[in-house]
């Protein structure tokens, strides 16, 4: 048999993995000192769990088996719809609201050519029961430290948007939705030659198609959110650029200016979120490290009605960026043929003493 791994899987060396430990042990700190207290689910789940209204995830991106009953089960490719799912079911009789952190493997499938992880470990938070400019600003806050912990000697930007602003516009266009759903891909692909000659054959007005064609162009610091108020066609588009405009001010009154900036088309992969999104970069590393959003509907698939927001951060893309440079302190002891018994004694009690050793054995 080959010495190869399933596709989008990979080994972690003893180095990659003192490094893995360190970040999620910074990352969960973090979480703590903001209240957040610990859960965990099962790696699987029932497939039906994931297959709802509110979750864009394809069939096809599952990893799909069946129980001695004949029942779909996935691994789990997410962990907000769990911690949704278990909100309504062992923690249904706490009361709201709820700080919630994890760390957890999820399982995605991508296609063999696009060079994607098929296996994540995440580290997140979920805020459940908590709503408004407020709770926005907190969990934003909570991401902005957590980044800065992680020794990314600061080179990190948090890219916020809000997915009301592309959807209200969309909304008051008359589209279908098959129309609704091409364009919000054009622009969540950044296809933007494509985007404007599939806006060319739609019927709508010319202000509307100036709004879409321009909209993916506007990201970076604050001058975007003026640019996009000047786009504003109705006071629904404009009420949510001028929410965005005020958690982006307040961050910076905060001091985290220099790790803030706007995308004012963002677009998740998922459809549950419903109002501020963002993502998390390192300079270095081409994905997104960090990933977030509000989204007020999605308990209420699993029976409880709730405001919710939350961001998970992707532990293994980070393992070479951070700076930890552990070197711990082994103390030596000689473990020979005729002493072990006593040495492993002295061993033992060591060990329980807090103490690091490096053991050698010789006959």
């Amino acid at each position: 048999m080959k010495n190869i791994l399933p596709e989008g899987t990979r080994d972690f060396t003893i180095d990659e993995c003192k490094r893995r430990n360190e970040i999620i042990k910074t990352t969960t700190e973090v979480f703590k000192k903001w209240g957040y207290e610990e859960i965990s689910t099962p790696t699987v789940e029932y497939y039906e769990t994931f297959n709802h209204k509110t979750q864009s995830l394809k069939e096809e991106e599952m990893y799909k088996f069946f129980d001695s009953n004949g029942r779909i089960l996935v691994l789990r490719p997410d962990m907000t719809v769990p911690v949704a799912r278990m909100i309504n079911t062992k923690l249904k009789d706490m009361d709201l609201p709820l700080k919630l952190f994890y760390t957890a493997n999820v399982f995605r499938v991508h296609e063999s050519l696009e060079g994607k992880r098929n296996e994540y470990l995440d580290c997140g938070i979920e805020l459940i029961g908590g709503d408004g400019e407020i709770i926005d600003l907190e969990i934003l806050v909570t991401a902005l430290e957590v980044l800065k912990s992680l020794n990314t000697r600061e080179d990190f930007k948090l890219e916020i948007g809000d997915v009301n602003i592309l959807r209200s516009a969309i909304n008051e266009m008359n589209l279908g939705e098959e129309d609704k759903e091409n364009i919000i891909d054009l622009i969540n692909k950044k296809s933007l030659i494509n985007l404007k000659d599939y806006l060319e054959n739609l019927k709508i007005k010319d202000e509307y198609k100036e709004f879409l064609n321009t909209l993916p162009w506007l990201f970076g610091g604050y001058d975007m959110i003026e640019k996009a108020k000047g786009l504003a066609f109705n006071n629904r588009v404009k009420e949510n650029i001028l929410y965005l405009e005020k958690i982006f001010l307040n961050l910076r009154e905060l001091g985290y200016e220099k790790y803030i900036s706007v995308d004012m088309s963002m677009v998740p992969r998922v459809n549950y979120y419903s109002g501020i999104i963002f993502k998390g970069y390192v300079t270095g590393i081409g994905s997104t490290v960090l990933k977030g959003g509000r989204y007020n509907d999605l308990l209420e698939n699993f029976g409880r009605k709730s405001s919710a927001i939350g961001f998970s951060v992707d532990v293994n893309l980070l393992i070479n960026s951070c700076n930890y440079d552990e070197k711990i302190d082994r103390k030596p002891i000689l473990v020979e043929k005729d002493n072990y018994l006593i040495k492993l004694k002295e061993i033992i009690k060591k060990t329980r003493d807090d103490e690091y050793l490096e053991i050698v054995y010789r006959e």
